[in-house]
């Protein structure tokens, strides 16, 4: 079972750093501690964690992240009940976050009274929860085969992304090898990493495509739609500034542009948030992307935006990342999860329901990481950047689909032409709009049935 620690903002700005205070409580935990569900102030900021050029740095933010938490007597009686989980025993960390300034702080650094980090025992994975922006709950994901990984990987100016791309092949093909059907779809810029996908595909890989970067945003995001993946994976440059965070990808005319300097495709937070509403059935968002889990002014970090629009989860990077430390992210995470959800299609054999955590996916990458730093988890951050959100403070349940009896699919695809046809007529509306109409119109309905936002319906299985 979860333990859920809630930090919630409460009265005025402090007229010297504009920061709102905050209180800290206990709002799910598998231990009876009445006193921890009582809020009290939180004495930690991000401005107040140690600096990262000093020694031990990660531990000793670990270190001020565990006593502001045990500054409160009842969260303390439960990290000490945490404390004594057997080996085989997992219960996730979660930090509830409801505004900027927490999200900056190293959450994943916490450690036990003993100086340990939790995030890297098995026992104690950690990860972050977002608030729903809207009260209305999304369906839960399903297990539908084909399962379908979509990765983005197009990062100008980096070399080397065919292990990207490599990485992900190996995965999948673990996957197939195991009996479970997994396709692989693949946007890149990259001439050599273009070349070397299309060797395998005409070597007879037929569960991997592969095409070209769009030009805009918009068509990007329009290609990811139209495939309807269940694992959105983008690797490339994350950019905050002032007002706004987005991705940065290059197409293959940039990269052969002399003068460019950069990828001239952006996808905004805003519409990498609303894309969970246009997949059928999204699993996770994952943004091997630098600083991707960075708030900005008012804004939540891209993640947070993403998974509190309706992404169960999303994965960020916190700070800038070296490409070998997402490159290792990205190897060990997916054979991680490839492995768990081979366990899920087990499971949903025999039972309507399996529940499944991403958090503990996220343990393998970060001792990986971990590996290619000596060891040095005290000194190198580099492990604990990679940041998880997911949404809501119970464990996702993956769900069995459900059989559709050929009278319900006819009732259920005449539903959709009616609103597919009325979406046609409807030109002076925008997308988002029209989205919003037939969502309330076809709510009864399954979303594989659903027309896109002009009318029109979508290849899916």
């Amino acid at each position: 079972m979860r333990t859920v620690l809630s930090v919630d903002p409460f009265g005025a700005p402090d007229p010297a750093t504009g920061l709102l205070a905050t209180l800290i409580r206990v709002e799910r935990s598998p231990f009876a501690v009445p006193a921890a569900a009582i809020g009290q102030p939180l004495a930690l900021t991000a401005a107040g964690q140690p600096a990262w050029g000093a020694p031990d740095a990660v531990k000793q933010r670990g270190i001020v992240v565990r006593d502001a938490l045990r500054a409160h007597a009842g969260i303390c009686q439960v990290l000490d009940s945490l404390a004594m989980a057997g080996p085989g025993q997992v219960q996730p960390l979660f930090v509830k976050l409801s505004q900027g300034d927490s999200e900056q702080i190293t959450w994943e650094a916490l450690c036990d009274s003993n100086g340990k980090f939790l995030a890297l025992d098995k026992r104690w994975p950690v990860g972050r929860i977002a608030d729903p922006m809207s009260s209305s709950q999304r369906p839960a994901p399903v297990l539908r085969l084909p399962f379908k990984i979509m990765a983005i990987i197009s990062a100008f100016g980096i070399k080397g992304q065919q292990k990207e791309w490599q990485f992900f092949e190996n995965a999948v093909r673990q996957a197939r090898a195991g009996g479970l059907d997994v396709q692989l779809r693949l946007l890149v810029a990259d001439q050599a990493t273009r070349a070397a996908i299309d060797a395998r595909i005409a070597a007879g890989d037929n569960w991997i495509e592969v095409s070209h970067v769009e030009s805009t945003g918009a068509r990007v995001v329009a290609d990811i739609a139209a495939w309807d993946p269940n694992v959105v994976h983008f690797f490339c440059h994350g950019i905050v500034d002032t007002t706004d965070q987005y991705v940065e990808l290059a197409t293959a005319a940039d990269l052969v542009n002399p003068a460019a300097t950069c990828g001239s495709v952006t996808i905004s937070a805003q519409q990498l948030a609303d894309m969970s509403t246009e997949l059928t059935n999204p699993w996770l968002l994952a943004l091997n992307c630098c600083s991707s889990g960075v708030p900005v002014e008012e804004l939540q970090s891209i993640a947070y935006r993403a998974v509190s629009a309706g992404f169960p989860a999303s994965v960020a990077m916190l700070e800038p990342v070296d490409a070998n430390d997402a490159h290792e992210f990205t190897r060990a995470f997916y054979l991680s999860f490839i492995q768990e959800l081979r366990r899920v299609a087990n499971d949903l054999q025999n039972q309507l329901t399996t529940p499944f955590e991403w958090a503990q996916i996220l343990f393998g990458a970060r001792t990986a990481i971990v590996g290619l730093h000596a060891n040095d988890a005290a000194n190198y951050r580099e492990w604990a950047l990679p940041a998880l959100y997911v949404r809501g403070v119970d464990p996702v349940k993956i769900e069995r689909p459900a059989p559709v009896s050929n009278q319900d699919a006819a009732d259920f695809k005449l539903k959709a032409r009616t609103a597919a046809e009325w979406a046609q007529s409807q030109y002076d509306l925008s997308d988002a709009s029209r989205r919003a109409a037939i969502a309330l119109a076809l709510a009864d309905v399954p979303k594989e049935f659903w027309p896109d936002p002009d009318g029109s319906f979508p290849s899916r299985p």
